[in-house]
């Protein structure tokens, strides 16, 4: 019976797992570009024991399921039109790359909200956290013509353009590795970033979330049924020990 408590425990564990990740979908309905997870599943090795009645009579016994990946849906998200003239969308493929502020990393994202931020004596463009967007050279994107009023809003008068942004495709994109806050990381699975010659680029648009909230709902469903089916494989488990346990 033990092989029943492992199998119903590590079905507890993958479904909860999938409720997470849908959750976390369900949670970033609103985030710009936010492409939505799913978790896939992959069941253990599987042990053939001898059923009798004649020669070769098999039974395949499980030992339960395990998450096998945590995959993502690319699928280009409608377009919704912001007027801000900073504000870009890509089209089709490929991510805009990102310079964290702190350490010089490299991530990548489709979320185009893009503001001005003064650096020293510069100003660079940077995401809505503060990080600099990069060109097709991988340099920072500085903006010539920028002020900066009492209140720190920076405003450029034209110095904006968005063929500096640069757009980056990848030989495996399904490869990168989730790095959060709506950012991936390239990886040897998904290859280095290249950047794509006359990308498109939308001004004024953002990508909206590619999550469907009812689509996430009947997930959610799904894996709360799996979840009691595991509890119920575990107690039926305990159950049948507490009855060996009283044999005499």
């Amino acid at each position: 019976m033990i092989r029943g408590f492992y199998a119903g425990a590590s079905c507890l564990v993958t479904q909860q797992t999938n409720l997470n990740t849908i959750a976390n979908n369900i949670a970033n309905i609103g985030t710009t570009a936010y492409k939505p997870q799913q978790a896939a599943f992959s069941a253990l090795l599987y042990q053939s024991l001898y059923g009798g009645a004649g020669e070769g009579n098999y039974i395949s016994n499980g030992h339960g399921v395990r998450v096998q990946k945590t995959g993502v849906d690319f699928t280009q998200g409608d377009l919704k039109s912001t007027g801000m003239p900073m504000d870009c969308a890509i089209l089709g493929d490929g991510f805009f790359a990102i310079e964290n502020r702190e350490d010089g990393s490299i991530t990548y994202t489709r979320d185009g909200n893009f503001h001005l931020s003064v650096d020293e004596s510069n100003t660079y463009l940077v995401n809505s956290a503060g990080n600099f967007v990069l060109n097709a050279e991988g340099e920072r994107i500085g903006i010539a013509g920028a002020t900066q009023d009492a209140d720190g809003n920076v405003t450029s008068a034209g110095g904006f353009d968005s063929k500096q942004v640069a757009v980056y495709a990848f030989a495996n994109q399904y490869g990168l590795e989730l790095a959060g806050g709506n950012q991936f990381k390239a990886n040897e699975t998904s290859g280095e970033g290249v950047a794509v010659e006359n990308p498109e680029i939308k001004v004024g648009y953002l990508e909206n979330s590619r999550t469907q909230l009812a689509q996430e709902m009947v997930k959610m469903i799904e894996a709360s049924k799996g979840f009691s089916f595991g509890s119920k494989v575990v107690q039926t488990a305990d159950e049948m020990e507490k009855v060996i346990n009283q044999l005499r």
